[in-house]
């Protein structure tokens, strides 16, 4: 059975989407509840897997990693559940790749790197991607500049 999302329940995703440090005091008093009740509503949401965790978000150029690329990779053998498990196993174990995306299209996987510079780009995909069985093409996309959506809704 499906969990039911009331208007409460919206409201705390909203406000915790915006500030995941929120006191469950000030949570519960922005959303017109009391404390336990508002910190029964969070944990029902944690427990059915609508919140599935809380972050830190660092900033990259601070930590010399400015350099956000898309990495887009063709495979040599395509749609083998074996081949991606292997391929998978191996792009997992790159501190650079932020995010692993099998997509549709002309490209089997699109990576989401962080790196130094241009110089940590080309070791990158000559030093490491390229030494990954199965990946026959790699091509690069810089990140000129990157706008997060103030407005993004997932709840409705």
């Amino acid at each position: 059975m499906a969990l039911i999302i009331d208007k409460f329940d919206k409201k705390i995703l909203r406000i915790l989407q915006k500030n995941s440090k929120i006191s469950n005091a000030a949570l519960a008093k922005e959303i017109g509840l009391t404390a336990p009740a508002a910190l029964e509503r969070v944990k029902k949401l944690q427990k059915n897997d609508i919140i599935i965790g809380y972050q830190v978000i660092l900033n990259k150029k601070k930590l010399g990693k400015g350099l956000t690329c898309f990495i887009a990779l063709n495979l040599e053998h395509h749609n083998k559940p074996s081949t991606d498990a292997f391929i998978e196993k191996h792009l997992k174990r790159l501190g650079e790749i932020e995010e692993i995306n099998l997509v549709t299209g002309r490209h089997d996987y699109l990576l989401k790197v962080n790196l130094r510079d241009v110089e940590e780009l080309r070791e990158f995909i000559f030093e490491k991607l390229t030494k990954i069985e199965f990946i026959s093409k790699v091509e690069t996309f810089l990140s000129l500049s990157s706008i997060n959506n103030p407005n993004l809704n997932l709840i409705d």
